[in-house]
């Protein structure tokens, strides 16, 4: 297990020992916060339109929305039992996280920005991917345990405008900074066209899906990717020519890779079916992120005999399209498996 599974789930398993846990030396007399689970939401039948949007959302799938970083409140009692109100405050990036590299974001107040990103959630991300039966599963939960929407959102230590920033757990999503339309231009929610959200929830339910996988089976899904390793390398270079990682890897097949018969117009010879992009020096191998969404895309819209006529010359790729629908039946995933 790499050090980014092991903190993914010591970042999971603290967020929920601070939900369901209590401390103090009178614990009952003293109820800490520890003790409600601040990712449930109430029915109030006095709620706004909006909130009653999101209890609704809420209902059917289970999961919370929140758009203020002050996610709940509730009445404690001091040592004299004098009654305060206590408000608790999520701030993505605080916790394990130098300041400095904090992402730093501002509180959506637009309302109707609000209604279009809840719909747009609901429509194109939950109701297909994350409903109820679908995502409880033996490994834990596949999706976020709560989403909390953010008008700007800038994100490392170059403070760049960003989409999305996970934390403990809580998926923060920008209504400004939706998604990229071009050449990375952000555009809003409002913005958005048909198709554009239509690949927004897709991409969401990628996203926490690779998550998922790496957290629950983090043995199954590094050997579906290692399986590229297969590929005979060249001899003598110091990389591994078909590693697929987080970030892209580029081979300079000019020079670097002179005298290698590496096949441009066919990436499925090496076990993927996309290549990041080549150039006139140099071919990019998809990431993990790339890859798992090619895939899954193909199982998602293609039946076990359409890939098998399609694929079939194509022997390791076969080989992963195997291993990663027994991965989605193993795991519970079978949503993503065109019956």
């Amino acid at each position: 297990m790499n050090n980014v599974m092991k903190i993914n789930i010591l970042l999971e398993g603290f967020l929920a020992l601070m939900l369901f846990c209590s401390c103090g030396d009178n614990d009952e007399a003293f109820p800490s916060h520890m003790e409600k689970n601040w990712y449930v939401i109430e029915y109030d039948p006095n709620a706004s339109e909006l909130d009653r949007l999101i209890y609704e959302v809420y209902d059917r799938t289970g999961f919370p929305i929140f758009y203020s970083d002050t996610i709940g409140s509730q009445t404690r009692y001091d040592k004299g039992g004098n009654p305060y109100t206590y408000y608790e405050v999520f701030k993505p990036g605080y916790i394990f996280t130098n300041r400095t590299t904090a992402p730093v974001y501002s509180i959506e107040r637009d309302e109707n920005r609000l209604r279009q990103m809840v719909e747009l959630l609901d429509e194109y991300v939950l109701e297909p991917y994350f409903s109820k039966e679908r995502v409880s599963l033996d490994q834990g939960k596949y999706g976020p345990l709560a989403f909390l929407f953010v008008d700007t959102l800038l994100t490392g230590s170059g403070k760049k405008a960003d989409s999305l920033y996970l934390d403990l757990g809580v998926l923060v999503l920008s209504t400004r900074y939706t998604c990229t339309r071009g050449t990375n231009k952000f555009i809003s929610v409002s913005e958005m066209t048909e198709a554009e959200k239509v690949k927004y929830g897709w991409n969401l339910a990628i996203y926490e899906l690779l998550r998922y996988f790496q957290n629950s089976y983090p043995d199954e899904i590094s050997a579906y990717f290692d399986m590229t390793k297969e590929n005979p390398d060249l001899e003598g270079y110091n990389y591994d020519l078909f590693e697929i990682a987080k970030i892209n890897k580029s081979y300079n097949y000019v020079t670097g890779l002179k005298g290698y018969d590496f096949d441009l117009n066919e990436p499925r010879k090496y076990g993927v079916l996309l290549y990041k992009k080549y150039d006139k020096y140099s071919v990019y191998f998809p990431t993990f992120l790339e890859d798992l969404s090619s895939f899954i895309n193909m199982i998602y819209t293609k039946t076990d005999a359409e890939i098998r006529v399609e694929n079939g010359e194509y022997e390791l790729l076969i080989k992963r399209y195997e291993a990663l629908v027994e991965l989605l039946k193993k795991s519970g995933l079978i949503q993503f498996i065109k019956g």
